[in-house]
């Protein structure tokens, strides 16, 4: 379980470290006079190999196991960050640098696509039926840690930058570190036993071809397209939540209100302290009273809190602004421990992750991609914007979620009229 989490916590920080180094990033990597919008739409150039890095994962995860996926996708994710410390910029090299920032960034998106549903399937293939919730909330624990301890690094780097105990390019320090987080990472994941459930499955059978996932995959999606549409509402909400939360937020709070960087980072770890404390808990809420109920109360209480949240964002003091972000960690821990176990139980082990990572790669293809771009535009025009983006996934994701729970209680009233 721990072994689990660790293993998403490294690679999370791998990912998340990118965001939060937008700024400088865009500042050495891109031509002068370039804006910040500029390099999220590289980044949303990248995920556009998501969805085919997703579905090719997931097949490799269905036929040859879950921990073998999780091994390789570690030493790929930590290598490519580790090279942005040390890649030239663009006043060394010129436009050379976009494109090897590009590529880099290629590679390791199309490493990352079957990642935390792979996670997530070993967890809760190698529980208790009545604890599934509990164990598969560890990998979102281990996705949150990381995107804490990034927080907490990009802060103190920013500090001692500030205070020029490091230079003015000491931030390439937080990628460097990813060379000895990858080290420790691949030990980790070598030690974890595959799913016990995946290792029962395939020993009764012998194993399948790479095409006779892929053609099962797509019957499977065609039967079952309305629990496909649903599985996509969720994760874009949860998608779009963890990007607006916890990579757009601290910016907002620099460019539109007069945060300093450390501060909007300070604040970030705060929250994400909270939310990755709550986890657990919110998994083990989930086995006790049910997956879809605590789902929708954290949709609605997001809902509910979401514009006023912008709103002292955009003009709240450092206190204010600590403790509305804290308070929003409540209904985002709930998100993120519950939605992945329960988009991942809906579908058969035989291809859960070849399915799963499909839709969840395209959802987050949308949902990581296009959404800091719309947010950056939206803030431009008016400082509480933003907001609309997760009241629309939210409404979205609600009403899928009505809608599925309805379809299943029929359902289950017809198997008993038929018994």
């Amino acid at each position: 379980m721990m072994s689990g989490a660790i293993g998403n916590l490294l690679e999370m920080y791998d990912y998340m470290i990118w965001g939060l180094f937008s700024v400088f990033l865009s500042k050495a990597f891109l031509p002068p006079g370039s804006k910040l919008s500029d390099m999220f739409f590289l980044f949303l150039l990248t995920y556009i190999l998501r969805p085919l890095s997703g579905f090719v994962g997931g097949m490799f995860a269905d036929q040859i196991g879950r921990k073998s996926v999780l091994t390789l996708s570690i030493i790929f994710m930590g290598m490519c960050t580790a090279l942005v410390g040390i890649l030239p910029s663009y006043n060394q090299i010129g436009v050379i640098s976009v494109l090897l920032l590009l590529f880099i960034r290629l590679v390791q998106v199309f490493s990352a696509g079957s990642e935390y549903i792979s996670s997530v399937s070993l967890l809760i293939e190698s529980s208790e039926k009545n604890k599934k919730g509990y164990f598969g909330s560890w990998a979102a624990f281990g996705v949150n840690a990381g995107m804490l301890i990034a927080s907490l690094t990009g802060a103190l780097v920013l500090y001692l930058i500030d205070i020029h105990v490091l230079p003015s390019w000491g931030w390439r320090l937080a990628f460097g570190l990813a060379f000895i987080t990858t080290l420790f990472g691949v030990w980790i994941r070598r030690s974890i036993p595959e799913s016990q459930e995946f290792i029962s499955a395939h020993a009764r059978s012998e194993q399948r071809s790479f095409s006779n996932i892929f053609f099962n995959t797509m019957g499977l999606l065609k039967r079952q397209w309305f629990e496909s549409c649903v599985v996509f509402s969720l994760v874009l909400i949860g998608i779009a939540t963890t990007v607006m939360m916890f990579v757009y937020a601290p910016i907002h709070l620099v460019t539109v209100n007069v945060f300093s960087s450390t501060q909007a980072l300070c604040i970030n770890s705060c929250s994400l302290a909270v939310v990755t404390v709550l986890i657990p808990v919110m998994g083990s809420l989930s086995d006790l009273y049910g997956r879809v109920r605590v789902i929708a109360t954290a949709i609605i209480g997001l809902l509910l809190c979401v514009m006023p949240y912008f709103t002292c964002l955009t003009s709240g003091l450092f206190n204010q602004v600590l403790l509305f972000h804290c308070v929003m960690a409540v209904p985002c821990a709930a998100i993120f421990a519950v939605i992945p176990v329960f988009i991942t139980e809906i579908f058969p082990l035989s291809l859960r992750c070849s399915i799963v990572n499909l839709i969840y790669s395209i959802a987050a293809c949308l949902g990581g991609g296009i959404t800091p771009i719309i947010a950056l535009k939206l803030g431009e025009r008016h400082d509480s914007s933003p907001g609309y983006i997760l009241m629309v996934f939210g409404t979205m994701s609600l009403i899928g979620l009505a809608l599925f729970t309805r379809k299943n209680a029929q359902k289950q009233n017809h198997l008993l009229l038929v018994e």
